[in-house]
This record gives C-alpha cells, structure tokens and sequence, in this order.
C-alpha cells in the first residue's frame, strides 16, 4: 500500500513505456517489505535538467536513467562514481539528502550476467559490436576481468574514440572490416547495438561467421533473429535479461542499502514475460 510515508524511485527516459524496470523493483520492494515504490517517468531532452531537480525538490530516493540520457545527464550531478567517470555514462542515481551521485551499474550487471553462465574472460578474446553507450560499460567491464577487446562500429571514429578512452586498462583494438576467418577464432561475441529490437532489422554480424565454439551474447533480451540463427548454429547464447536483472539488483542495493532479492526478481521478469 503506499502511504504518505513511501519512498519513491523511479527511471527516467524517453521512450520509457516498454522498461520492466516497475516489474523488477517494485517486486523486490514488495518481497522485502519495504514502503518504496518504482515509477516510469518519460523525459523528453530537454527537460532533463527540471527532471533531475525535481529528484530533489520531491525527495526521490533515487532514479535509473535509459535512453537517451546516460551521458548527458552527468552535467546535472553533484558528483559520480569513478567507475561512471571511467565508462563516461551514468544509469543510477542515489539522492543523498539533496546531494546527487551518479553511478553505473551497467558494466557490473554485464560481467555478473556472463558469470552467472559460467563464461570467464581472463585472457579471451572478444568482439563487441556498437560503440555507444551500451558498448562503452561492456568494454570497461570485459577490460576489468582480463578480457581482450575487439570493437566493430560502422562509424569508425566512435570505436576509436572507446579505445582511447579505454587503452589505458587493457588490450584494446578497433576492427575496420569484419573478417570470417578471425571472427571464428573469437570467443564470445557480444552485440551492443539496438539491432534487434524491430522485426525488420538487419543482424548485426552475418551468422555465417560464427560457429558452434562462439559464445553469443545479446543485450536486448527478446529473442532476436540472431539469437535464434546462433542457438541453430550451435552457440552458446546469452539474451539480456541477465543483465537487466543485475544492473537492476545493483541500483536496489545502492538505494536501500539492502541486499537485492535476486531470485525474486528473476522470477516475477520470467512470469511476466511468459504472459506476453
């Protein structure tokens, strides 16, 4: 029930209306009984910066940030991570009585999604397609565990950007062009774009060039006609709910101070999900 006394947290973005975000958190809070609760709140760009002000004049415990705000947002806080300094994007904010911090708790539910699956990257090779802002927290936290990082973006100059910024913390290489032969000695590649979301979309690498010994990783968690072409191929395949889900445990835990219900969550996501 929410009274005069609930906590309120949220995400902002624009679009907003398809997150599952509510689903997650306000299931978490419901489990621990805590008296928060988890709006959507569409935010066009520019009312970014009256929507951050409003975090404190309504006393918001703190707020996801999607599409398209993670890097902008970052000129109206008091102060971030330097993990979100690192990937230059922040999806998490934390209002500590009216001081404003920003995190990112994208990288770290990417590397827990791809541990919870058994997959260790110290030493691999992997190939990341994309280089916006979903490819930048990929990179750092593939780099954090030991990983080799291939990146492959139409727009070239972006990949070179990722690779500057990033350099510093491991084995870092932008691909011009995308090689059959070298792509089927990767270990795991990772599709970082939003190619995948439309019905009409193209794929975003030729699933000839895969093999059965790839493992395949998709940040947008419908099954995408990628998803389905490498379980064909054989691949092992991992979708992007478990990223969701652990991005979202990390922010839960950033606002409560309490540990995340993290089976909970999983299984009220997989019950929605199977009724759509």
């Amino acid at each position: 029930m929410i009274t005069a006394k609930t906590k309120i947290t949220g995400i902002f973005g624009d679009p907003v209306e398809h997150s599952l975000s509510p689903i997650i958190h306000n299931e978490a809070f419901r489990h621990l009984n805590l008296d928060y609760c988890y709006l959507a709140f569409n935010v066009k760009r520019e009312k970014l910066r009256e929507a951050v002000e409003a975090i404190r004049a309504l006393q918001i415990v703190g707020v996801n940030i999607t599409l398209p705000h993670k890097e902008s947002v970052i000129n109206y806080l008091d102060e971030i991570s330097d993990e979100a300094n690192y990937i230059g994007a922040v999806n998490t904010i934390l209002n500590d009585k009216g001081y404003l911090r920003g995190f990112n708790t994208d990288a770290f539910g990417f590397i827990q999604s791809l541990k919870e699956e058994g997959v260790n990257l110290q030493q691999k090779d992997i190939l990341v397609l994309g280089a916006g802002g979903a490819a930048k927290a990929i990179v750092y936290g593939v780099l954090k565990e030991g990983g080799n990082v291939y990146i492959y973006n139409r727009t070239i100059s972006k990949a070179e950007e990722i690779k500057k910024r990033f350099s510093t913390l491991g084995t870092i290489e932008v691909l011009k062009n995308l090689d059959k032969s070298f792509v089927k000695k990767i270990y795991l590649v990772v599709n970082a774009t939003s190619l995948g979301l439309k019905e009409n979309d193209p794929m975003p690498i030729n699933p000839t060039f895969l093999n059965k010994d790839i493992i395949y990783c998709d940040i947008v968690y419908p099954n995408t006609k990628l998803m389905k072409e490498t379980k064909r191929i054989g691949c092992k395949v991992i979708g992007g709910l478990g990223m969701l889900i652990w991005q979202a445990a990390n922010a839960f835990e950033i606002w409560t101070k309490q540990k995340a219900p993290v089976e909970r969550m999983k299984k009220i996501l997989n019950k929605f999900l199977t009724k759509r």
